[in-house]
């Protein structure tokens, strides 16, 4: 019996596999995960840049990556650091 259904179509593919066909396929992903093709290529451009990176530094790679904004007091000792900036916030009282 062939799966000829879209990777997607879960409704029809419960129907389809065997108790067995699912614990091998779990078994299978344990040694070789497969559907995360972001991460693997996160870590393959990690891995061509180099030396040694941050591990978290694969997440940059991912789609649902969001980088940490500053708060308010980072962003203000990051103006402070430009002289034109801290005289500014010195004038303000900041």
């Amino acid at each position: 019996m062939g799966l000829e259904l879209g990777i997607w179509d879960i409704d029809t593919w419960r129907h389809q596999i065997t108790a067995g066909q699912l614990v091998r396929w779990m078994a299978y992903w344990r040694v070789e995960p497969f559907g995360d093709s972001w991460r693997r290529t996160g870590r393959a451009a990690i891995a061509t840049a180099g030396g040694r990176v941050d591990p978290s530094a694969e997440d940059k790679f991912l789609p649902s990556y969001r980088e940490r904004l500053p708060t308010e007091e980072e962003f203000i000792a990051q103006l402070k650091a430009i002289p034109t900036f801290r005289k500014q916030l010195e004038e303000q009282g900041r």
